[in-house]
């Protein structure tokens, strides 16, 4: 006999991942297409458990054509996941004609399967019976191996972008809020769970061990994904510092400039760049980009970019926040901010977050503002 905890599993997971997904659907915001990708993520995935709910409950006779429909989440769960990081990271996303070759694999697989899709309710049930009783699978095992072929790869794109996404927030933000880069990073990884965990019954056969490992995989990354929706609920709102796709001719257009771009013309970029970062001291922006930096100092971004690399062998975001431990470390030495507590030095002087703030102080002077603040102390007593 199944264990309830099964049934519990399935159940709950269903109401939470139906919920979700039908607000993701529906919700009008700047991430609307981004959270299409994710809802219908999450409602294929419902589709997987509910089937095996209408066949503990008795209901499976009177819906039948549930019965299989799990071979679209298996197929579309890795173009879903990567176009989901794809819509989140890249600023102004469309969906391309290219991008509709990601669906080719459903489109196949709908032909392979067709032969059983238009087949009657009663041989769906009859299939189902024999696939969870016997373990029949009716299919040859190749396909699961080529599911999980298709998962992985989709995964390691999905990756890829996450990384892309890092490099340039270093390259064009001064500021960085971890939580998205994380949240891409734990959704990409757990979202492949259930994926092969379908694929690994494929292969080995869905003994009661398998199948509850299956669920509670499957009902983990569910709540998981819930949890944040109440905890972060702004990341299914906005994206921030999203990157900017280049056209290839202003790829090519800044190649060729920044090639020509003289060693005198940089040493008097450099000079105009920190002339200004003393006297205006931008870097008090917590929200300061590259590109904002670039039009303050009347200098193009693509060249501002190089020098910083080039030049002071540093990304725009250690760039930016070398200046702003220098002003907090001035502050920490300063009678005048005793009474300031650490975390109103760090927004005084440009970070937006106690994490940030310690990171970066950590980096650049290796050790604690604390530590800093208590040796200063001493060194003013004596």
């Amino acid at each position: 006999m199944e264990p309830i905890y099964n049934l519990i599993l399935i159940i709950v997971g269903s109401f939470l991942g139906v919920t979700l997904s039908l607000f993701l659907l529906t919700v009008k915001s700047t991430r609307s297409k981004a959270n299409f990708f994710l809802g219908t993520y999450l409602l294929l995935l419902c589709v997987y458990m509910i089937q095996g709910l209408f066949y503990r409950t008795g209901w499976l006779e009177m819906m039948p054509h549930v019965v299989h429909l799990n071979i679209f989440f298996e197929v579309l769960a890795g173009a879903l996941i990567y176009l989901y990081v794809r819509a989140c990271t890249e600023k102004n996303f469309q969906m391309k004609p290219i991008l509709w070759l990601h669906f080719i694999p459903a489109l196949l697989a709908i032909l392979y399967y067709f032969p059983f899709l238009i087949e009657s309710g009663e041989e769906k049930v009859a299939y189902y019976n024999r696939y969870i009783q016997k373990f029949v699978l009716g299919v040859p095992p190749w396909t699961s191996l080529l599911k999980s072929i298709l998962a992985t790869v989709y995964f390691v794109l999905a990756l890829r972008l996450i990384a892309q996404y890092k490099k340039y927030l270093s390259n064009e933000a001064s500021s960085i809020d971890v939580t998205y880069h994380r949240w891409l990073l734990l959704f990409s990884s757990s979202s492949l769970l259930p994926i092969l965990g379908m694929i690994f019954w494929g292969f080995f056969g869905g003994s009661q061990e398998v199948i509850t490992v299956i669920l509670t995989l499957i009902f983990g990354f569910v709540f998981s994904v819930y949890a944040v929706a109440l905890i972060k609920p702004q990341i299914f709102h906005t994206f921030p510092n999203q990157i900017v796709e280049i056209e290839a001719k202003d790829v090519q257009r800044q190649k060729y400039e920044s090639s020509s771009l003289q060693d005198a013309k940089k040493e008097k970029f450099i000079k105009k760049l920190l002339t200004y970062m003393e006297t205006e001291k931008p870097y008090k922006e917590a929200d300061l980009t590259l590109s904002t930096l670039a039009e303050q100092v009347n200098i193009p971004a693509h060249y501002l970019s190089q020098v910083i690399n080039e030049k002071m062998n540093n990304s725009f975001l250690d760039f930016v926040n070398s200046y702003r431990v220098k002003a907090a470390k001035k502050m920490l030495k300063d009678v005048d901010y005793e009474n300031y507590t650490i975390i109103a030095l760090a927004y005084e002087a440009g970070f937006n977050s106690k994490t940030a703030f310690y990171s970066a102080f950590k980096k650049f002077t290796n050790t604690t503002p604390s530590a800093f603040r208590k040796s200063a102390d001493r060194a003013i007593k004596v």
